[in-house]
């Protein structure tokens, strides 16, 4: 048996941060589209997602976790048919509630806003 520190293919995990199991839904939102998508696992560095029916944009998309109170622009480092690893390039907290699609859209949209002006 795999220790949680060997990855699929044998050897020792890469991983720069540990990952948290959670079963949690997400919004991951491109430009006026969003999507509710499941956390299946969230680090410090990144998240694995389930697709379900997700499009995933060629560039970096916005991840909206209004659980946690955060929102990630990521970047897509591997995907299969089911799941994604989405690498966090930029985080911060942020106010409230996401407010379903519409509001995850709005929240990414100011966290870009803020992400260009800097």
């Amino acid at each position: 048996m795999q220790s949680d520190a060997e990855n699929r293919s044998g050897g020792v995990e890469q991983r720069a941060h540990p990952r948290m199991p959670t079963k949690r839904k997400a919004y991951l939102v491109d430009g006026r589209k969003a999507w509710k998508c499941s956390l299946i696992d969230i680090a410090e560095g990144g998240a694995r997602i389930a697709l379900g029916d997700i499009e995933l944009p060629a560039e970096g998309a916005f991840l909206v976790d209004s659980i946690a109170k955060r929102i990630h622009l990521t970047r897509v480092v591997w995907r299969s048919q089911k799941e994604a690893g989405l690498q966090f390039l930029e985080s911060d907290t942020m106010d409230g509630p996401a407010g379903g699609k519409d509001g995850a859209v709005s929240i990414a949209t100011r966290f870009a806003w803020r992400l260009n002006a800097a």
